[in-house]
């Protein structure tokens, strides 16, 4: 069995003393067949349910592999390898064949940070257009986060989190928040207002 990214056999190796995986000695990567990564889920006991965190801007210390610009074919069928980003500060690939299931880590690394995001257990989900979906939209809503942060200060951008918090759960909430805008927009005209006037004396 040839490695995705490298001219070499793979070999045998065990992740985390308990998934059995083939290694690539060049690349340092390792490929998980479908057939054990669905073993090892059905291993894991009925209580376990990792928190999912979201990937953005998280783990500023780690450098992706040299290979993982590179597309790869699948070690067991020859076809190309569907890849999926994740957006942490330095994003990476992970590449999984939809035709049998498998999976290539360019890394051990990047195991180790789906694991601590609580992804590694939903890596088939991950591939899904739903799931993409959810990531993009969080990472703009990050994005909305940062740019009143960075407009207002952190102190009232934290008021205006929890005001939001608050209010979206409210069935009447969109009252409070049409009463908001009102007041902004008559503020801005009445401002507006002075300037004219100023602008003309």
């Amino acid at each position: 069995m040839k490695s995705p990214k490298y001219d070499v056999d793979l070999e045998d190796a065990v992740l985390n003393d308990i998934i059995p995986v083939k290694y690539c000695p060049e690349s340092k990567g390792f490929w998980m067949s479908g057939k054990n990564y669905e073993a090892w889920l059905d291993s894991l006991p009925s209580w376990y349910a990792p928190e999912e965190i979201l990937p953005y801007n998280q783990f500023e210390d780690f450098v992706p592999s040299p290979f993982d610009g590179k597309a790869g074919l699948c070690p067991e069928c020859g076809t190309y390898l569907s890849r999926i980003k994740i957006n942490i500060k330095q994003p990476f690939y992970i590449e999984r064949c939809l035709h049998d299931g498998g999976i290539w880590f360019d890394n051990a690394e990047e195991w180790k940070i789906l694991e601590s995001l609580g992804l590694h257990t939903k890596i088939h989900e991950m591939f899904s257009r739903r799931w993409q979906t959810k990531v993009r939209q969080h990472q703009q809503e990050m994005i909305n986060r940062q740019t009143i942060i960075d407009k207002l200060g952190e102190e009232i951008a934290e008021y205006v989190f929890q005001l939001a918090d608050i209010l979206e759960d409210n069935p009447h909430g969109d009252c409070a928040a049409t009463y908001m805008l009102r007041r902004f927009e008559n503020k801005r005209k009445e401002l507006n207002g002075k300037f004219s006037v100023g602008s003309q004396s």
